[in-house]
């Protein structure tokens, strides 16, 4: 049922999907994806670099609309973050925050899954300043 029990965070990225689809051809992204839809969640989120950071995140999804609107969120949260501090929080913070039941938790998993595929396919870089390699 589209709009269950949402709590109105969870409903307004829902219904705005903020940074929702892909890159136009030809631009350089860094993509990672996990889940299988068979078992009710996909997500994939593309990442434009700028040096060392992300430019703009977009993603794609499959999923309750709970799946949606947290990774809509995530997507806006990427920008200006570095491959070492990618995720924010934690599935267990984004539940909460979102009012995500505890029953799907394992789907949040799915998306922090594709965010770990993301940086397990950055190309590496200089390390951060102030840090040595």
């Amino acid at each position: 049922m589209i709009g269950e029990a949402l709590t109105p965070l969870a409903r307004e990225h829902f219904q705005r999907l903020a940074h929702g689809g892909c890159f136009a051809p030809g631009v350089a992204a860094v993509s990672g994806e996990a889940g299988r839809e068979s078992i009710g969640t996909r997500v994939r989120f593309h990442l434009r670099l700028a040096g060392a950071a992300v430019a703009e995140a977009r993603f794609q999804a499959y999923g309750c609309p709970h799946v949606l609107a947290v990774a809509s969120w995530l997507a806006g949260e990427l920008a200006g973050r570095r491959r070492d501090a990618l995720i924010p929080g934690s599935p267990a913070e984004w539940a909460r925050l979102f009012g995500v039941p505890d029953a799907k938790l394992g789907r949040l998993l799915v998306i922090e899954d594709a965010l770990r595929d993301c940086i397990a396919k950055w190309p590496p870089g200089p390390p951060p300043p102030g840090q040595q390699s």
